[in-house]
């Protein structure tokens, strides 16, 4: 990976921060369904956890202003910040390492979205004082939904940055 200056850096965080609220806002009528957690893994695995965690904390701030602001844009945050820390420390040395993971990423990926699903509900469930289990059972269709809308987003996202980049 090759150096960048500052205002790269800060140029590369924004402009994808900027795509990311816009394809929230393109695919605001599909609850769960959005390219956003695959774009924030991409950015994990080629660019490293620290850009990803600025691009998906600026994303979500912003996209928050517009979508609504509350608490949970920032427990989205911190659901957002652990599945990047587990796919980038614990996932991707293993995709890097071995090259037959490779084919699974996008299978990981999917995967992966499930905890955000559980950290998210245990974290809405402590703040409005409801039972966890019955608030994260009751959300497992829109966590299925996005883990395979992460799933298949994933392959398209890799590819098309790949050209890019």
């Amino acid at each position: 990976m090759r150096e960048v200056s500052k205002s790269q850096f800060i140029s590369r965080i924004v402009m994808l921060s900027a795509l990311t609220v816009a394809l929230r806002f393109v695919f605001v009528a599909f609850p769960n369904i959005k390219p956003v957690t695959a774009i924030f893994l991409w950015v994990a695995y080629s660019w490293g956890l620290v850009d990803a965690l600025l691009v998906m904390a600026l994303s979500m701030l912003v996209s928050g202003i517009y979508l609504g602001f509350g608490m949970v844009v920032f427990w989205q945050i911190i659901a957002y910040g652990l599945v990047l820390a587990v796919w980038s420390k614990l996932l991707v040395p293993i995709f890097k390492f071995h090259t037959n993971f490779g084919k699974l990423e996008a299978v990981f990926a999917g995967a992966l979205v499930f905890l955000y699903g559980f950290v998210i509900s245990f974290l809405i469930a402590w703040q409005y004082s409801m039972p966890f289990f019955v608030y994260w059972l009751a959300g497992l269709s829109f966590d299925l939904a996005h883990a395979l809308s992460t799933a298949l987003f994933y392959p398209i996202i890799v590819t098309i940055f790949r050209r890019i980049l």
